[in-house]
């Protein structure tokens, strides 16, 4: 495949929540044993990318543990590379960026450096197994200057102050880039992805520059949009995004669903891959009632969990009632407690007797290492 990819591991337009204080977005566990950056760095392996670069902003030492060589997608080869972006390394740009294009005009010599022809640009904010080689098919027929991913089905999107909407026209061409405040049934809205030549990245950044544009997805895109340059890819895969504690919350336990499960793990030729952990099985006690969960390896359960998202190595005790919660790595419930819609964050310790509990819309979070 003749393009290289850039991911952007922060989402600029989506405020910090609990869940990311700590970690940039797309270090966020997700699936019981996957972090976001796992579904965007196999999109585009799964396209044949294989020369990425990621922009860092702020707490990613645990993305690089995560990601470290990239080996896990196959981009530690000869003719692959893996490059961390981070901010102050450059001249172009002396500060720490706000926005994606600030994020590019720091690194430009990266972009300049590219042997590929195509540049595929993709934020951290959605889980999908999105099919990006026919992303980039598209774009090379329609003959335009960019092609922007969008989705008439957003899973639990949540209102927000800027949310891009698109026009579409005859033969997809993208007319218009509207901001609007709460989506309505049907609107195409664009998720932060777009296939573009080097080249023209590198007129657009000129042009951004010069004109003082501050955002890529919405005053460079429609600049694009009303000259004609740009067109509109529909991706009709499933795409949960997670702009809050309580979309999160939503998202993971929507891998209950066979159907979703199936959508982003069961597609020929995509697999999303993940760094191995080794582990032991996970243990069931003698009096453990386990219905309708998704359990990762090296968690021991003695308790009753039932609709919910439990990672590696945690451990529920005796007497414990675990409902529709999402638990951490390395976290521990002791005896005889209650949790309902919960995130425990890694190495959380519940002690005995807690009883604790919010709701699907306002999940009761408890930040990394927290003893309760």
């Amino acid at each position: 495949m003749n393009a290289a990819g850039i991911i952007f591991s922060d989402a600029y337009d989506v405020p910090v929540n609990e869940l990311t204080r700590a970690r940039t977005l797309a270090a966020l566990p997700f699936g019981g044993r996957y972090r976001v950056v796992d579904f965007t760095l196999s999109n585009m392996a799964n396209a044949g990318i294989q020369n990425i670069g990621i922009v860092t902003t702020r707490n990613y030492n645990s993305l690089m543990y995560h990601i470290r060589g990239g080996a896990v997608w196959d981009l530690d080869k000869k003719r692959s590379a893996l490059t961390f972006l981070p901010p102050y390394g450059s001249d172009n740009y002396k500060g720490m960026y706000h926005s994606r294009l600030e994020a590019m005009q720091t690194h430009r010599k990266f972009i300049e450096a590219l042997d590929e022809k195509y540049v595929v640009l993709v934020c951290c904010n959605y889980i999908g197994n999105i099919d990006l080689g026919k992303m980039i098919d598209f774009h090379i027929k329609s003959g335009a200057r960019i092609t922007a991913l969008y989705t008439r089905k957003p899973m639990f999107k949540s209102e927000g102050e800027r949310l891009p909407v698109y026009a579409i026209g005859a033969r997809n061409k993208l007319e218009n880039v509207e901001i609007v405040q709460k989506l309505e049934a049907g609107d195409a809205y664009g998720v932060d992805c777009f296939v573009i030549e080097k080249e023209t990245l590198l007129e657009v950044l000129d042009m951004a520059a010069r004109d003082n544009f501050t955002s890529f997805g919405t005053e460079v895109l429609q600049k694009m949009a009303k000259n004609g340059d740009a067109v509109a890819y529909e991706a009709t895969e499933t795409m949960m995004f997670m702009d809050t504690t309580a979309d999160y919350m939503k998202s993971s336990l929507a891998l209950l669903d066979h159907d979703i499960m199936d959508e982003l793990f069961e597609q020929d030729g995509r697999p999303i891959e993940t760094r191995a952990r080794d582990s032991a099985p996970t243990r069931y006690g003698e009096n453990a009632v386990v219905e309708n969960c998704l359990i990762a390896d090296g968690v021991r359960i003695e308790g009753t969990v039932r609709n919910s998202i439990i990672f590696r190595d945690v451990r529920i005790k005796k007497g414990s009632v675990v409902e529709n919660c999402v638990i951490m790595q390395d976290a521990v419930v002791g005896e005889n407690v209650n949790l309902s819609y919960a995130i425990l964050d890694n190495n959380v310790i519940i002690n005995d007797g807690r009883m604790l509990g919010g709701y699907i819309t306002h999940p009761f979070y408890l930040d990394e290492g927290t003893v309760i």
